[in-house]
This record gives structure tokens, sequence and C-alpha cells, in this order.
């Protein structure tokens, strides 16, 4: 009797071991299945698994999945990753940290940001990460980077569209992306959530098409732009972006063979900067009057050097986008004109491709006028207009000849 006293409590000890080493069983190589603390039943949706990371450390992880087979593969691409020596690493760290640990290194697909994108990429960290615009959310940026699902960011990104103007919650999706492409490079979440979104989950916003001004309403529009008439009547002729029209010196016009050589751009804060792809540096043809435009603008300053800009103020001083924008609003106004499509700056653009277009000039050269990156571009942005191009004198033709059928035939009745 006493030695079965004495044994007791270790046999007491031994069976609270079993049962705390029991809320887990082992279902597949480094994969377990959770068991209720209760009732000793495996839990149907809950797997856990284990694996070292790249410190050699051993981690116990909670599969984001519900089945076996997905927890298998969950672990199998974290060990792949390790085994190709990516970095893989347990941490606490949240997402508003790799946020603007994201913001601060400033590098997207086309190198270093410029100002005005690193602004923007600040702006949607601070508005829609580290804070929440729906007050019963909880901030996106408090979660730990390991934790976030991808039914976490379709609510957050569901609330964006409520609450903000569409292409403004397309742009915090863009970079909540880019954020978790940085996290996981970096091994501090085991996938990207944003790119299991479905398509039906992510924000809807479609361009408005951009009107185009042609004959009577151009020639309107001109009539009333007082000052910026040059630069408007530039724009519509060359097809120039308006940072770069703004950016064009003296040196870039040659009169001689009639043409613009567009070399640099003027950013938004009236500072020279790269030209958005290589394809932007071009030679773009100038016809007769644009010419003679330009030879009239540099009539009015004739001691300015080659470097000064063709478009400034009395003083010199460059034009700002911003400045340029609402001039073309008010000449809008001033002049009645209405479009179903968004009139703006770009408009310019668009009614110098549809008269190169209209003339029947091949997608290629119309793309190196333009600066596209491709004519793939080209072709997508209007593609309406090529085939409209295509087809007028062939729906012409047809209907011509349908009405000489109907004539034949009529005659013959007779």
């Amino acid at each position: 009797m006493v030695e079965s006293a004495v044994e007791r409590p270790n046999v007491a000890r031994y069976r609270t071991a079993d049962k705390r080493a029991a809320r887990r069983v082992r279902v597949a190589e480094g994969v377990y299945q959770r068991v209720d603390a209760r009732t000793g039943r495996r839990v149907a949706d809950k797997f856990e698994f284990t694996y070292r990371d790249t410190t050699g450390r051993q981690i116990w992880q909670t599969a984001r999945n519900a089945t076996k087979v997905e927890a298998k593969a969950e672990r199998a691409e974290l060990v792949a990753r390790i085994r190709l020596g990516e970095r893989v690493e347990r941490t606490t760290v949240t997402v508003g940290a790799v946020a603007r640990r994201w913001v601060e290194r400033g590098i997207g697909q086309r190198g270093r940001w410029e100002p005005s994108t690193h602004e923007r990429n600040e702006r949607i960290v601070r508005r829609c990460i580290d804070a929440s615009v729906d007050p019963t959310l909880r901030p996106l940026g408090e979660l730990k980077a390991r934790d976030l699902t991808v039914d976490r960011v379709a609510a957050w990104s569901r609330a964006n569209e409520r609450v903000l103007a569409p292409s403004t919650a397309k742009l915090a999706l863009a970079a909540l992306n880019q954020v978790c492409r940085y996290a996981f490079r970096r091994g501090w979440m085991a996938e990207n959530p944003v790119a299991r979104l479905e398509p039906g989950e992510k924000p809807h916003w479609e361009r408005k098409r951009v009107a185009i001004l042609e004959g009577a309403d151009l020639a309107q529009l001109l009539e009333h732009a007082g000052s910026y008439r040059s630069l408007f009547e530039c724009l519509a002729y060359t097809g120039l972006r308006i940072g770069e029209a703004l950016g064009l010196r003296w040196c870039d016009v040659d009169f001689d063979t009639g043409v613009f050589r567009v070399e640099q751009q003027l950013g938004r804060h009236r500072q020279p900067k790269r030209l958005k792809t290589p394809a932007s540096r071009r030679q773009v043809i100038l016809a007769q009057p644009v010419i003679e435009l330009m030879r009239a603008q540099q009539s009015l300053w004739p001691d300015r050097s080659g470097d000064d800009l063709v478009f400034c103020t009395s003083s010199g001083r460059p034009y700002g986008h911003g400045h340029a924008g609402e001039a073309f609003s008010r000449t809008v106004q001033r002049a009645g004109l209405h479009s179903s499509g968004r009139l703006s700056l770009h408009s310019l653009r668009h009614s110098y491709a549809s008269m190169l277009i209209a003339a029947g000039l091949n997608v290629v050269f119309v793309s190196r006028q333009l600066g596209h990156a491709n004519a793939n571009i080209t072709l997508g942005t209007y593609a309406h207009l090529y085939a409209q191009a295509d087809h007028f004198h062939s729906a012409r033709a047809a209907l011509e000849a349908g009405y000489k059928t109907l004539a034949d035939a009529a005659s013959d009745s007779l």
C-alpha cells in the first residue's frame, strides 16, 4: 500500500504531461492537427506545422488553410524557400512597421521614386494603414505582418471603397500589395494576401474616357486661351505630355529640320527630371504652322539663351503643372465647351493622336511620335480610333453599293 501511494503522484504527473502533449496530433511530416482540450477530439480545420527558419530556430506556425493537404503545401513552400537561400524569419514586426520601412526605402519597379510618388505613398500609409478610414475596424498597421489574412485585406479594401474615391481606394490596394511583397521577400510573411484577392474584392474604377478636341471645338478653345494659347496649341499639334512641353528649351527646337528634340521634362515641383521611359526621348515632327508659332514665341524674348525654357512667365519662371491645368479648365469654361468625356490637358495629346490615325499613319510611327514604350500601348489606348479609321472607307463603299443596288432594282421594276 505504501508503494502504490508513492507511485500515484508520479502517475498523475505523467498523465498531465500526456494531456499537454496531446493538444496536437502528428498527421504528416512536420504537420499536426489541433486537439480540443475538453473533448480530446481533433479539430477539423485547425492545423499547425513546424520548421526551422533561416536563423536555425524551430518555429511552430498555425496553418492559414483548413485542410491537411493545404497545411502540408504551406509548410513545403516555406521549407523550399529556405533551401533556396531566401530569408524566412519568424518576427513580430507589424504591417505598419513594414509599410514605413517600404516608404523609407522608396524603390519601385523603375528604380527610385519621384518626389511626388514618395509623397503619395507616404500619405497612403499614414491615412489607410497606420489609421483606418472606418472607425469600427482596427487599423491594419497594428496587426502583425504574419497575421495578415486575405479576409482581413478584403474587409480593409471594402472599407476604403466605401469611404474613399474609387481611384484612391485602388491606389491604396496597390500600395499594400507592394508592402506585402516587400515583407514576403524578407521572410516576414508566409505569402502575399493581396495576391489572393478575388477580382470582386478589389476596388472597381474605370477611368472616364478623355474627350478629343477637334475642328471648331479646338479652334474655340485656342481662341479663349489667352496667354496660354501657344502652350495649348503646341500640345494639340505635337502630342507632347505636359511635363515634356514645360521642360522644352530653345536648344531643343530645331527650326532647320522642323522637329522638337524631347530631352527632359519638368516635374510638378518645376524641376527638371528624367523622362517617363527611354522611348520618351524622341524627335517630334513639326507642322509649318507650329514652326511659325515657335518663331513668334522666340521673338517675344530675343535675348534668351538656348538653355532657357520655351514656355514660362515673362520673368523666366517655369509654368507649373497645376497652373497649366487650372488655366485649361478656365479656358474650357470661357469657351463654353461640353463633352461626354473628360476634358483635360491630356485631351490635346489625344487630339494629336486622333489626327495622325485619321491620316492613315501606321501604329508604329504614331507610337514613336507619342513616346510610348511600345506600339501595343498605342494600339490599346487608341484601338477604337484605328478601328474607326480602318472601316470608315469600307463602310462608305458598302453603303454606296447598297444604294446602287436599291436604285438598280427600282429602275428594273419600272
